[in-house]
């Protein structure tokens, strides 16, 4: 697909021989001296500053063209943080959709309530975590493995922070100095095979749900958080076949991405290159009852960031 970026951004590019760092400004890409950008999100202090010098001489026909460049997931990280039911839009929607048959209130008293939940989580509560493995990223146009022992496999467009200094135990004003910038991930989850009864007492089974093989489109780049500017803003859409699916700003999370990086530095280390994954919004498979087939077009995307376009196939047997 074509893309063109405002500011800059950071990617991982290939070009027939091999992968490499980039600097990616409107439509050209600088290659960078860091083997991937991980390495350079590990310097990301000293690197930082020199970005937007090196950007603007992208604008005088430097580096590559864009086009002639395939774009992969931007960065492979050490660990994945996920943060669940984030939204007020989505928990609402888990509320309505789990209504017992008996319970006689009506949509709106059941979102009156929501509301007052969220309220009261927000104040007294702490995100709800997760965790996810890298082995599940793929590229922002790769395909979209559908596994054959899933038959309700869901979508989740996600904003997602890039660590860029070591943080742990942060404090929420502070937070904003541990990250390096923004990508999009799409939450791919089977859901049939989220909550097995077998396993229901447990908890969910997230690795055979969500973690297996291009079940986290990421990318397709990183924009710093000086080009990004305010995150709460942002549109975040999914798109099915060119049917919008999914549409919110950051701004309705019940954990803003200060609170979430808070509160998982306290439980654990995030280190350069981390993606804390902040939640999606409502849409996903649940509410329309349509899951995702060999064949469909997902594109996921945030407004400043960019978007990805996968395409489904049916994993063989």
């Amino acid at each position: 697909m074509t893309r063109r970026v405002d500011g800059y951004a950071l990617g991982t590019f290939s070009d027939g021989n091999g992968e490499f760092a980039g600097l990616v400004s409107g439509d050209r890409v600088m290659p960078l001296e860091a083997a991937t950008v991980r390495d350079l999100l590990d310097e990301w202090e000293s690197v930082r500053d020199r970005l937007p010098e090196r950007a603007a001489t992208l604008a005088d026909g430097g580096g590559r063209p864009l086009a002639e460049l395939a774009v992969r997931a931007p960065v492979m990280p050490r660990q994945i943080i996920q943060a669940g039911a984030n939204y007020r839009s989505h928990v609402a929607e888990i509320v309505l959709s789990g209504r017992e048959p008996d319970d006689t209130r009506s949509d709106e008293e059941l979102r009156r309530e929501a509301e007052t939940m969220m309220d009261e989580k927000t104040r007294t509560g702490s995100p709800f975590f997760f965790s996810g493995l890298p082995a599940a990223i793929c590229g922002p146009d790769d395909d979209v493995l559908l596994p054959p022992e899933s038959a309700k496999v869901d979508w989740e467009v996600e904003l997602t922070a890039v660590i860029g200094k070591t943080a742990h135990r942060v404090p929420r004003e502070r937070v904003m100095e541990h990250v390096a910038g923004f990508t999009v991930c799409n939450d791919i989850s089977a859901r049939d095979l989220q909550f097995p009864p077998e396993h229901r007492p447990l908890g969910g089974d997230w690795i055979r749900a969500k973690n297996r093989p291009t079940f986290l489109p990421t990318g397709p780049f990183i924009t710093p958080v000086e080009v990004l500017g305010d995150y709460r803003e942002r549109a975040i859409t999914l798109d099915l076949n060119g049917e919008r699916k999914q549409s919110d700003v950051p701004a309705n999370l019940l954990f803003d991405v200060e609170a979430i990086i808070a509160a998982a530095s306290t439980a654990t280390t995030l280190y350069p290159g981390d993606l804390v994954l902040t939640g999606s919004p409502a849409g996903n498979g649940g509410k329309w009852q349509r899951w995702l087939g060999p064949g469909d077009v997902v594109e996921a995307g945030i407004s400043g960031i960019g978007v990805q376009r996968n395409t489904c196939v049916q994993e063989p047997r």
